[in-house]
């Protein structure tokens, strides 16, 4: 029987947690299901992004963008320059804080030094984003240009350290690419590199003390004062609620979290074991806390076992109570309902340090009552261990059973989520892989690439790439079309040579020459079409490369007859082929990035 309610804990525990993901409608920051007012399937619409432009100067006309730049240029209404902006997203839809991304709008005066920070709409706790402004962190940038701003080192701030790393980041990333300066990515300091590694060390001395408890237990006063001292008030570092409420919904990257991603797996491999709880009485700051308080007065208050059994379901109780106002989106802070945060002070509610407060003080006489009774993150963790009244062996063997199945869950959760953050799927064929993409991803993610890595494009890529050409529209059928592939070297390099705006073609390692074919574009009313037809083929090979996550840029040659004559002379071309395009291919850098070109004012409905 004990077994059974067991299963059915787990069972209910996978469904709370799909319940909690389906009614969101996101999981790791990415929709589950199609949504086609979801910003992520259509193209970004200016007039939300661009709202708030009117509040960043008091006599706002209208804005200009540079799409070369991506940034917005806003204008009064005596057409003076007020501001410049850049939007962080979505170049920095990597980076995430707590709470997932912080998207960030950076705004300059007119003398191209930034004016101020200013923080868009996200998911991290407002409580941090208000400490935060009052520490003055956000006007760390205030009065640099954006050469100046990449190369200033700008501290994390203790406390909210997940986000203004963040945050930190994502400015440097955004401002790299507007100056095509490298940033220096490391937000490693000597406090930062002494906090992570005895993090580690503690961690290490936490898994002997589970693994040894004989030899270990006169040593658990310095395990606990170490739990609190550096996971709780320099760190910052404990699993919660929140956490996996942000982790499940935001998204996570990995590094910033690595050590409260080695304590999950470990929370959920370790009671493999011996069945036991690992990261409650060996990790969690708060119960280290609850232990140190409770040797003020060694003598307890005991409790019936019916009344104990009554007690410890509290913490079901507020973990079922939480999980119904998440599910009815209730507009609340999960930090709020657990003491965790207290750790961070002057970033934690009233509420969070009043509870923290009372349970530090019930601990003097009941022991580790927060722990016992109350805490719904060690009910969730309880789920995945407990005692059985079968024999030992049959209990050893489902919980292993049970843990393997949480544990396989847990890292099908954690590849998904880290080894393909885009939601791709990779066919194999042909030993080529062709990455099979949503084709509005593909469209938008499109971008003209300049600049390439000195790796190769095999030929089943090209011949892919072709096949993807050969399948765009024309008018009447007639495919008037014919493709020449370069991969020889010199060839490439004497095209570079020739074309005043393909000198791209040094890095490339290939090229394909888009031409119209006059045999068969000649008909009595078609034959200009070509022009058309070959256009629609190089947009859909320019969609092919991006599709292979590879790099193209569409280079002119056609009407340009001085550029024409060197092209068909080194390809040897016949008389009735004219090249429309010369288009270089190769394993893109990352330094182009690709553009929003929507303009609302483009568009007209019904008439003009």
């Amino acid at each position: 029987m004990v077994t059974t309610n067991r299963i059915l804990k787990i069972f209910i525990l996978i469904a709370g947690l799909a319940i909690v993901v389906l009614t969101s409608g996101r999981i790791f920051n990415r929709d589950i299901f199609y949504n086609p007012e979801s910003p992520q399937n259509q193209p970004i619409v200016l007039t939300e992004q661009t709202a708030f432009f009117a509040d960043l100067c008091e006599d706002f006309s209208y804005y200009k963008h540079d799409t070369l730049t991506d940034c917005y240029y806003l204008y009064n209404s005596s057409n003076k320059l007020s501001c410049s902006v850049l939007l962080t997203m979505p170049y920095c839809k990597d980076i995430k804080g707590y709470g997932g991304c912080v998207p960030l709008a950076i705004v300059f005066n007119p003398d191209e030094k930034i004016r101020e920070l200013v923080l868009l709409e996200s998911s991290e706790t407002k409580r941090w984003i208000e400490e935060l402004n009052d520490k003055k962190f956000f006007e760390s940038w205030d009065g640099l240009s954006a050469k100046e701003a990449i190369k200033t080192k700008i501290d994390a701030v203790s406390g909210a350290t997940y986000t203004s790393k963040a945050v930190i980041a994502s400015c440097n990333e955004r401002l790299s690419i507007f100056t095509k300066i490298a940033a220096d990515k490391s937000q490693m300091n000597l406090v930062n590199i002494l906090g992570i590694v005895a993090s580690f060390l503690f961690l290490v001395f936490a898994v002997f003390s589970f693994l040894v408890p004989q030899k270990a237990n006169r040593f658990r006063i310095f395990l606990l004062i170490a739990s609190v001292g550096i996971l709780g008030f320099w760190q910052g570092d404990f699993l919660s609620l929140a956490l996996f409420d942000k982790w499940l919904i935001g998204g996570v990257t990995i590094w910033p979290h690595i050590f409260l991603i080695v304590v999950l797996i470990l929370t959920v491999l370790l009671p493999l074991i011996t069945n036991k709880a690992f990261y409650c009485q060996f990790v969690c700051p708060f119960g280290a806390a609850q232990e140190l308080v409770g040797k003020l007065n060694k003598s307890k208050m005991s409790f019936s076992s019916s009344t104990r059994k009554v007690l410890t379901k509290i913490r079901f109780l507020v973990l079922f109570i939480l999980f119904v106002m998440l599910v009815a989106a209730i507009d609340f802070s999960l930090e709020d309902f657990e003491p965790f945060s207290a750790f961070s002070y002057k970033f934690a509610s009233a509420s969070t340090l009043i509870l923290a407060l009372v349970m530090l003080f019930l601990s003097i006489f009941i022991n580790k009552p927060w722990c016992r009774f109350f805490c719904p993150t060690g009910g969730l963790i309880s789920l995945l261990y407990g005692k059985s009244k079968q024999s030992e062996s049959k209990k050893i063997s489902m919980s292993v059973l049970i843990n393997i199945v949480f544990g396989l869950t847990i890292l099908v959760l954690i590849y998904f989520n880290f080894v393909k953050p885009d939601g791709r799927a990779e066919v194999k064929t042909n030993n080529e892989t062709i990455i099979m993409n949503n084709a509005l991803d593909v469209i938008h993610n499109r971008k003209s690439v300049r600049n390439f890595k000195d790796e190769p494009v095999t030929k089943e890529q090209l011949e892919t790439i072709v096949k993807a050409g050969m399948a765009a529209p024309s008018a009447r059928n007639l495919q008037p079309w014919a493709f020449v592939v370069v991969t020889d070297r010199q060839k490439l390099d004497d095209l570079a040579g020739v074309l005043p705006y393909a000198k791209m073609l040094l890095q490339a390692q290939a090229a394909i020459v888009v031409c119209g074919d006059m045999n068969k574009a000649a008909t009595e009313v078609d034959s200009a079409y070509w022009v058309q037809d070959c256009a629609a083929a190089t947009e859909n090979i320019l969609l092919a490369v991006e599709a292979l996550k590879l790099g193209a840029v569409w280079t002119a040659t056609f009407p340009y007859q001085e550029r024409m004559n060197p092209v068909i002379e080194i390809l040897n071309l016949p008389n009735n082929i004219r090249p429309l395009n010369v288009i270089p291919i190769g394993v893109p850098t990352g330094e182009d990035k690709p553009k929003d070109k929507w303009k609302p004012e483009n568009v007209h409905w019904e008439k003009w």
